[in-house]
């Protein structure tokens, strides 16, 4: 069994991802080109502490059809232009890549500073 094209339509969001190249010389982190990726963006607010605005964090889930591609937790993912994503330009906790006999197809992104202490 096949990737199934169908499954795409569940993916309206669309992310771009510039692969991790290595660190310059002043010790910051240097990508390639960014490529557009299509995605489902999944996520909520949780409180750290008490329930206002101020101290809540997003945490999310990205599936992307990475085409074969391996994404890393070291490259740059920038989210759509939304208001729902304070930050366009998250931390990337864990990457998941999910394969079947023909390649890796899509992955799962997770990010959110305080996304492993939800128990996910």
């Amino acid at each position: 069994m096949s990737f199934d094209l169908d499954f795409l339509d569940m993916m309206k969001d669309t992310v771009i991802i510039a692969p991790f190249t290595g660190i310059d010389t002043y010790n910051r982190p240097t990508f390639g080109a960014a490529v557009s990726y299509r995605a489902r963006i999944a996520g909520k607010d949780i409180a750290l502490r008490a329930p206002t605005s101020e101290n809540n964090t997003p945490i999310f889930d990205i599936w992307v059809y990475s085409r074969g591609v391996l994404i890393t937790i070291d490259d740059k993912l920038t989210l759509p232009n939304d208001p729902a994503w304070r930050d366009r330009t998250p931390v990337i906790f864990a990457v998941g890549a999910y394969t079947d006999e023909d390649s890796t197809h899509h992955a799962k992104i997770q990010c959110g500073w305080m996304y492993h202490r939800q128990g996910q």
